[in-house]
């Protein structure tokens, strides 16, 4: 059983630091100003761009497998990977490529602390999405798990229009999350259809997701958002300007490092989490993450930067502050974290139970393939992260749910998903194995 020891105390905390840095890092981007192109000093308010370097870092993922394996099994060939698979990606990263898109647009108009809580209806969407496009069965305890996070959202989206220091963009800024959201969730539904039962290492897929996108970015969505009209010299975004606007101030320049590694090392964090923290650490991770990025901000506003970046705390931000905490609360009771008596709970460990929902899908869903932790090669005790994936019991792969990994059946290892985020919390024995 993975143990707390230094070494996993020490992942937690980088894949804490990266994960949270990663969602600061973009907003501290869109609010510093630089010199454009035409010589005017404005804010980099560019969605399109810091899209796009999400997918850089996705990209290098793809070098990092090679050289991880190479220092780990030298002796070992590359495992195969099909050739089919790498283009069926393409799927995942135009649906990860539109919703980052919109969930960088809405961080532009709300605080980062909305953002962050908005995000999580992705849940809502994903138990809407498996209920009646893939007519899964969801229990009593999952619809009330998805009826306190419907509420946390209203509580939350309230704060923030109520809040007079939070600007007249608000309402636009949340509809856009929200939509965000609703293709996110789809890209889950879609990713549970298309890639059962492949066994493609896990920063293969991340890297060739970044690819794909990274083309994408550069050969569509760029020459699309030049030729549109809007604020960014005359047109919607202006690649070639962001560029310029980038090299033309040092803190920006900056930023935009700390944004693309912070997002490679969740990354890779991503991987090694599932090997060295228990299930109940992965999910307090994600539940901390929230609170980590807005005592952050807060941090930054009244600590480091005295005003010039960051959140300011005001009395709608207890409001949100109990969102938060029914978000949060919300969230183990979809997972069965926390029982709620009169309810049935099917018995986890039980192999012939056919009904298991899906485990949660996280709040952050900005940095990572939500393919990442479904892959076999990283959901078996005792897989590398780079090898061929172990057998369990009686030779059959260990799985969530019946007939997942078995001879004929459809499962893909583990059930659950990266969201997040893109992450999915586990808040019992819902990984690959008996932990």
């Amino acid at each position: 059983m993975p143990g707390c020891n230094i070494k996993s105390a020490s992942v937690f905390l980088v894949a804490l630091a990266c994960g949270t840095g990663a969602t600061l890092f973009s907003k501290v981007m869109f609010d510093l100003e630089s010199e454009d192109s035409l010589g005017n000093v404005r804010k980099f308010a560019k969605p399109f761009m810091v899209t796009f370097l999400m997918f850089i870092a996705m990209l290098v993922a793809l070098p990092l497998h090679f050289i991880i394996h190479k220092v780990t099994k030298p002796d070992e060939a590359f495992p195969k990977v099909s050739v089919k698979m790498l283009f069926i990606l393409i799927l995942p990263a135009i649906t990860d490529l539109l919703g980052t898109t919109c969930a960088m647009v809405g961080l532009l108009y709300v605080k980062v602390s909305v953002y962050q809580l908005v995000r999580a209806s992705t849940i809502i969407f994903v138990a809407i999405y498996r209920v009646f496009l893939l007519k899964q069965r969801f229990f009593g305890y999952n619809w009330l798990g998805v009826m306190l996070n419907f509420l946390a959202i209203v509580v939350v989206g309230g704060s923030a229009l109520v809040d007079p220091t939070a600007g007249s963009d608000v309402p636009k800024g949340i509809a856009v999350l929200l939509l965000g959201c609703a293709i996110m969730a789809s890209q889950l539904v879609l990713e549970e259809k298309v890639m059962a039962g492949d066994n493609t290492p896990p920063l293969i897929v991340v890297g060739m997701e970044g690819l794909w996108g990274t083309l994408i970015m550069l050969c569509i969505m760029f020459p699309i958002a030049k030729r549109m009209p809007g604020n960014d010299n005359g047109c919607y975004e202006d690649f070639d300007d962001a560029l310029v606007m980038i090299g033309n101030n040092d803190k920006l320049m900056l930023f935009t490092v700390l944004y693309v590694l912070s997002i490679t090392g969740y990354n890779v964090c991503a991987i090694f989490i599932t090997f060295l923290l228990e299930s109940v650490w992965r999910s307090i991770l994600e539940n901390f993450r929230p609170i980590a990025i807005w005592g952050t901000d807060l941090i930054l506003y009244y600590v480091i930067t005295r005003g010039a970046f960051g959140e300011e705390w005001t009395v709608w931000s207890w409001l949100e502050l109990g969102g938060m905490a029914l978000l949060i609360y919300g969230t183990a009771v979809y997972n069965g974290s926390v029982k709620i008596p009169g309810f049935y709970y099917p018995d986890p460990d039980d192999e012939d139970d056919d009904e298991l929902v899906s485990a949660t899908p996280t709040m952050e869903r900005i940095m990572s393939s939500p393919l990442i932790q479904r892959s076999p090669f990283i959901n078996q005790k005792g897989a590398g992260i780079t090898g061929t994936p172990v057998m369990g019991k009686k030779g059959v792969l260990p799985t969530t749910k019946k007939g997942a990994g078995k001879k004929g059946g459809k499962g893909y290892g583990s059930t659950g998903s990266t969201g997040s985020s893109g992450w999915f919390s586990f808040g019992k024995k819902k990984s690959g194995y008996t932990e």
